[in-house]
C-alpha cells in the first residue's frame, strides 16, 4: 500500500482517545496508542508533502459520542425501495453499519464527492429519428405524388383497357384463370389418384405420342405438388410470416413451374434500387424549401423547373420478394455486358443487385400473409415498377426511342392465392390496371395446375416478346456513339 495512503488512514484515527476501549482491556488500548503515535511520526519524517504537492483529503474524526462505530467494518451500501429509480437518484450515504443511532458526524471529502455522483453517467436525451421517406408512404394515393405518377385503376373490361403488346399474354392467362385444358390427360388413368371438382373442360387431349417416361413425369410433378399444398396449408394454419411462406412454398412454385432454360427465379429481397432511379414524392407542403438544383430519380431539374418539384423532392425505396429474369443468350449477353460496364452501378434493370446487373427482370412478385396490408403491398410494387420504367426511359432516351414502354405483369400473392396486375405506360403516368384476376393458388390440386398454365404462360412471353422488344432497346441504346450513366 501507497505511505499516502497510511499517511491518510492514520489520521482519521484520534490517538488521544482514551474514554472508548473498543477491546475492553485498558492496557490494550494504552500500547495502541503508543504504537499510532509511533507510526505515525515515522510516516511523517519518511515522506513529508513537498510545498507543491497538497496533502491528500483526510476525513474528519468520528465523534467521540458514538462508541459503537467498528471503524475497520466495510461500508455498505443501504437497500432502496426504488430500484427503477437507480439512474437518477445520487449515490445513498455511506452510513457505518452496526451503530444504533444515526451518527452527527460530518461527512468526509471523499463521501461527500461520492454522495454527488449518480449511479450511472446521465443518458443523453435522443432526438426521435425522422420516418424513412420509404415509411411514410403506405397508401395508394400517395403514389400519385410521384415524380412519375402511378396510378391503380379497376377496370371492368380489363382486355379492352390494356395496349395490343399485352393482349395475347392476357388471353393465355384468362385460358388459366378459368381452368381451360390445365389437367394433364395422363392422370386419369393413375389408380387412386383423386382430383375432387374436376370439370371436362379442365383436362387436356390425350397425346398418343406421349410416351411412359413422360406418364411418369407427370405423375411425379403431381406428388410434388400434394407436397406443396400440405406445405401451404400448414402455413395457413400455423399463420407463418411472410418470410417464412416465400421459404416453405412460393420458392417451390416458382422454381419447379416457372423455370426454363432461359427464365429463372431471383430472390431479391435484399435488391436496391439504384439512386437515379428511385421515384420521388413532391409535396410542397410536406418537405421544407432548399435552394439551388436537384435531381429527380432519373429526371436532371434545373431552374426552370417549377420550386414546388424540385426544392421538395424525396426519394423513396421500396423492396419486392421474387423476380422472373431472362437468361440472355450468347449474342444478348454480349450487349448487355458492355452497356453495363461503366460505371460501378450501371445496370439493364433498376437496382444494381448483381443477379438482375445483367439480365433483364420484367416480372416482379410481391408477396404477403392474410394479416398483411393489401395496399402497403401495392404501394411496394408501384414504386418498384415506377423505378424499373425510370431505368427503360432512360435505356430507350439513350437510343433516340419515342415510344410506349412494353407491358408487363405484376403478381401479388396473399398466402396462397395467386393474382396478376399490369403496369401500363400511360405518357404521363403509369397505369396498373387490375381487376380479381386469380392465376392459382397453393391450396388444392386445381389451383396448382391452374398456377403452372398461368406461369408458363408468362415465362413464354418473356422468352417471346419481351426479349425481342429489350434486345431492341439494348441495342439501340449501345449504337449510339457515347454510351454513358445519365448524371443524377
Amino acid at each position: 500500500m501507497h505511505i499516502d495512503a497510511i499517511y491518510a488512514w492514520i489520521v482519521t484515527i484520534d490517538p488521544t482517545t482514551t474514554s472508548t476501549d473498543f477491546t475492553g482491556q485498558s492496557e490494550q488500548n494504552s500500547a495502541d496508542i503508543d504504537f499510532y503515535d509511533a507510526l505515525l511520526n515515522k510516516a511523517k519524517r519518511k515522506k513529508l508533502p513537498s510545498p507543491s504537492m497538497s496533502s491528500p483529503s483526510k476525513r474528519q474524526r468520528l465523534e467521540d459520542s458514538d462508541p459503537f462505530v467498528d471503524c475497520d467494518a466495510t461500508p455498505r451500501r443501504p437497500v432502496t425501495s426504488a430500484p427503477d429509480s437507480i439512474l437518477s437518484n445520487s449515490a445513498p450515504s455511506f452510513d457505518i453499519p452496526g451503530s444504533t443511532a444515526h451518527s452527527t458526524a460530518p461527512t468526509s471529502v471523499f463521501t461527500e464527492i461520492l454522495a454527488s455522483r449518480p449511479h450511472f453517467a446521465n443518458q443523453q436525451s435522443r432526438q426521435p429519428r425522422s420516418p424513412s421517406p420509404s415509411k411514410q408512404y403506405k397508401k395508394r394515393n400517395d403514389l400519385l405524388r410521384l415524380d412519375y405518377p402511378v396510378r391503380f385503376t379497376p377496370e371492368k373490361n380489363l382486355r379492352a383497357a390494356l395496349p395490343s403488346d399485352a393482349h395475347d399474354l392476357y388471353d393465355a392467362l384468362v385460358t388459366a384463370e378459368y381452368c381451360e385444358a390445365i389437367l394433364p390427360a395422363a392422370l386419369k388413368d393413375v389408380p387412386g389418384l383423386e382430383l375432387p371438382d374436376t370439370r371436362p373442360y379442365m383436362w387436356q387431349q390425350a397425346d398418343k405420342t406421349t410416351d411412359n417416361r413422360t406418364n411418369i413425369s407427370i405423375v411425379d410433378k403431381n406428388s410434388r405438388f400434394q407436397e406443396i399444398i400440405e406445405r401451404s396449408n400448414e402455413s395457413s394454419k400455423l399463420r407463418r410470416s411472410e418470410a417464412a411462406w416465400n421459404s416453405h412454398v412460393h420458392w417451390h412454385i416458382l422454381s419447379q413451374l416457372a423455370e426454363t432454360s432461359s427464365v429463372r427465379v431471383e430472390d431479391i429481397t435484399s435488391a436496391r434500387i439504384v439512386p437515379r432511379f428511385r421515384p420521388c414524392f413532391t409535396a410542397s407542403d410536406d418537405f421544407p424549401d432548399e435552394t439551388g438544383s436537384s435531381s429527380t430519380g432519373s429526371y436532371s431539374t434545373n431552374s426552370n423547373t417549377s420550386a414546388s418539384r424540385v426544392n421538395t423532392a424525396k426519394s423513396v425505396h421500396k423492396m419486392v420478394d421474387f423476380a422472373l429474369v431472362l437468361e440472355p443468350d450468347q449474342d444478348l449477353a454480349a450487349i448487355i455486358e458492355r452497356l453495363t460496364k461503366f460505371p460501378h452501378d450501371a445496370t439493364v434493370n433498376q437496382t444494381a443487385y448483381f443477379p438482375l446487373k445483367n439480365r433483364p427482370a420484367p416480372v416482379f412478385i410481391e408477396t404477403k400473409t392474410a394479416a398483411g396490408n393489401g395496399e402497403t403491398a401495392d404501394v411496394q410494387l408501384g414504386i418498384w415498377i415506377a423505378a424499373w420504367h425510370g431505368s427503360m426511359r432512360s435505356l430507350m432516351k439513350r437510343g433516340g426511342m419515342v415510344e410506349r414502354i412494353i407491358t408487363v405483369p405484376l403478381i401479388q400473392v396473399t398466402e396462397g392465392r395467386w393474382t396478376v396486375m399490369f403496369a401500363v405506360d400511360a405518357g404521363s403516368e403509369i397505369q396498373i390496371a387490375y381487376r380479381d384476376f386469380k392465376i392459382g393458388s397453393s391450396d388444392g390440386p386445381i389451383g396448382m395446375y391452374q398456377l403452372q398454365a398461368a406461369l408458363l404462360a408468362i415465362t413464354k412471353w418473356m422468352e417471346g416478346a419481351y426479349k425481342t422488344w429489350i434486345t431492341r432497346v439494348v441495342s439501340r441504346a449501345l449504337a449510339q456513339p457515347q454510351v454513358s450513366q445519365e448524371k443524377s
